[in-house]
């Protein structure tokens, strides 16, 4: 081989590697809106029991147990798994939902347009698309014989045994390893429990100020109240709060690859406002302002400034504290993303963005700290406890200094 060849090799691995390394995360994160019985979760740690708010992405697991249900939404896009259920979520990100159904029973509802083109529903027969916004149900045995796909609403394709077939509303199709077979649709139990849950999610008002790519929208007209600024543009206030609630306060901090730490709030309605927008002080009460982005919002892991001290709890020990980002302040990713990634995680209404500006140390409206030694080592989930040890005195909360964002990445390895 001679040297100008191998020297083409040598630059094209270096530029495969440097694209790599430059990769941006998924936009998209999905949520588990809804849980029942018992429901596992495994991602690129060990299981856990799935909760509300957790997280979902491109290398989560789903199982649940007999007389288990659960439900994750991806923007306006809901799947639910019945009990005694195997679901792979092989591929998520903007408009790309890939899932491989092992065993059990799904139902998938599907609203936005935009994701039919990269949606995609696996089974050991079968490879089911859809051509059309829509309900679909499909169902596995355990000892993987025969998938069973039902179109409930819109139209898909059906692919196995050699042949594709078009399925229209209603219709119901067998595929085996041999041979395809086609009849009428049927609903049980587990389709009236669906359509529950999509009767729950309709929206009227907050569809009019987010978008429904952003996940967890559905939450928030029955959570909370709108109102409008002229500096901020909409505002989303929550009822039923304490007094000294703040954002990121109630909920834990779990680290998940490849943000790093990631808030899961208790809170129903949490998911969207903790994960997109900022948050705003009006009238002594805390308004989240989602903004107006230019195209797809971006999930991010958590919108928060990072601050620490020494003796910056009640014990005396080093303290790690995080406080709501507003619209005027930059937010610093501590995980690796390109210019135009980052770009998209700017604050923006109108059309414009506010002058970002650095993390003010005599401003910490919402501060919540914890010890430092919580966050390090093998800790992989950190419970905020309720309480005042969580809420620092303003003399405390004055003499913060800001932590680097990748500083909290490099103690995780």
């Amino acid at each position: 081989m001679s040297r100008k060849i191998i020297r083409s090799a040598v630059l094209a691995a270096l530029a495969g590697l440097c694209s790599f390394a430059l990769a941006d995360p998924p936009a998209m994160v999905g949520r588990i809106s809804a849980v029942q019985g018992q429901v596992t979760l495994v991602g690129d740690d060990e299981p856990v029991a799935a909760g509300l708010n957790w997280p979902v992405t491109g290398a989560s697991h789903l199982t649940t147990a007999s007389g288990g249900r659960t439900e994750f939404r991806v923007g306006s896009t809901a799947v639910r798994l019945d009990g005694d259920s195997d679901l792979e979520i092989t591929e998520l990100d903007d408009e790309l939902l890939r899932l491989r159904l092992n065993y059990g029973s799904v139902s998938i509802r599907v609203r936005s347009p935009e994701l039919l083109r990269d949606f995609e529903l696996n089974t050991p027969q079968a490879r089911i698309t859809l051509l059309e916004p829509g309900l679909l149900r499909v169902d596995v045995e355990r000892v993987a014989d025969t998938s069973q796909v039902s179109v409930l609403a819109g139209s898909a394709r059906v692919d196995g045994a050699g042949s594709s077939v078009t399925v229209g509303p209603g219709r119901h199709v067998d595929v085996s390893s041999v041979d395809v077979g086609t009849s009428v649709a049927r609903r049980d139990g587990f389709d009236v429990w669906s359509d529950e849950r999509d009767r729950a999610a309709e929206v009227v008002v907050a569809s009019r100020f987010v978008s429904t790519g952003m996940t967890g929208y559905e939450e928030l007209d029955r959570n909370g109240s709108w109102s409008d600024s002229v500096e901020y543009g909409a505002l989303w206030t929550p009822r039923n709060v304490a007094v000294d609630w703040a954002p990121y306060r109630d909920g834990r901090w779990v680290w998940l690859a490849p943000w790093g730490w990631t808030w899961v709030d208790n809170a129903p309605w949490a998911y969207a406002p903790s994960h997109y927008g900022r948050w705003v002080v009006v009238n002594r009460r805390w308004c989240w302002a989602p903004g107006r982005p230019a195209g797809r919002p971006v999930w991010a892991p958590a919108l928060v400034g990072w601050v620490g001290g020494d003796g910056f709890v009640r014990d005396h020990r080093p303290g790690l504290g995080w406080f709501p980002l507003s619209p005027r302040e930059r937010y610093v990713p501590p995980y690796q993303v390109s210019s135009d990634h980052e770009r998209r995680l700017v604050w923006t209404h109108t059309g414009r963005q506010f002058e970002p500006r650095a993390v003010d140390p005599g401003r910490h409206e919402g501060l919540t700290v914890l010890p430092r030694d919580q966050f390090e080592g093998r800790h992989r989930s950190v419970q905020v406890p309720r309480g005042p040890q969580v809420i620092p005195t303003s003399a405390l909360a004055a003499t913060a200094a800001p932590v680097v964002a990748l500083e909290l990445v490099a103690r995780q390895h």
